[in-house]
């Protein structure tokens, strides 16, 4: 006779078994005492301890990355990849982006999915700085100028979007459509810029870290598969 999980028990004993309350709790790993993974951005009122849950899932990604099954080339390329595609502006596209581009380069796609990490609530605000000073350089425009703007154009353009959504006239949705250009044209431009620079910086230390990684695993008796 098999016998039943302990909170299954627990559960019988008091006279229901609550499927819903066991479902979450399996979700949120506190059946074993798991402690769960709290997101990011969930809470700013303790910053150190954001910062201990950012550097463990930095720690993870990273051990994840060198497992991957490839050469030291195809996950370095592929994780540069995926830092390429963090720093664009192509938000809820830039997996599809990382991916896209490592499978037709030939190289490691989980490498380029894991590298999209980079982008993060933390890192974001410097990324879109950067990309949007670096746009407007490109634009020919007073770099100065466009840093000075950037926050009064963020919320002159939430403002016309919330109008268009609340009022959707012509008049209303070309005003919100000229005014977002003005940001998501040198955030672009300046994003694939930031993009490339951080994927070179990216690709030769991660690439020797693979190869130290892969070889110091080779080297083993009894190394994982």
């Amino acid at each position: 006779m098999i016998k039943p999980l302990g909170f299954a028990r627990r559960a019988r004993a008091s006279g229901g078994f609550a499927p819903a309350m066991t479902l979450s709790r399996l979700r949120h790993g506190r059946v074993s005492g798991e402690r769960p993974l709290q997101p990011l951005a969930a809470s700013t009122a303790n910053p150190s301890r954001d910062r201990q849950q950012f550097g463990k899932r930095v720690a993870y990604l990273w051990r994840r990355l060198l497992r991957v099954h490839a050469t030291p080339h195809q996950i370095a390329l592929g994780g540069a990849l995926g830092v390429f595609a963090a720093c664009t502006p192509f938000f809820g596209a830039q997996m599809l982006l990382a991916g896209g581009l490592a499978y037709m380069m030939r190289v490691s796609v989980a490498a380029a999915l894991l590298g999209t990490f980079v982008g993060n609530p933390l890192s974001w605000p410097a990324i879109w700085s950067a990309s949007y000073v670096a746009g407007a350089w490109m634009l020919g425009l007073d770099p100065a100028y466009a840093a000075e703007h950037l926050a009064s154009n963020l919320s002159d353009s939430a403002s016309l979007i919330s109008a268009s959504i609340r009022q959707p006239t012509p008049q209303v949705i070309d005003a919100a459509v000229v005014n977002l250009s003005l940001i998501l044209r040198p955030l672009a431009l300046g994003g694939m810029l930031i993009g490339l620079i951080a994927a070179a910086l990216s690709y030769y230390p991660t690439r020797r870290a693979v190869r130290l990684f892969q070889t110091r695993r080779s080297l083993m008796p009894h190394h994982d598969a």
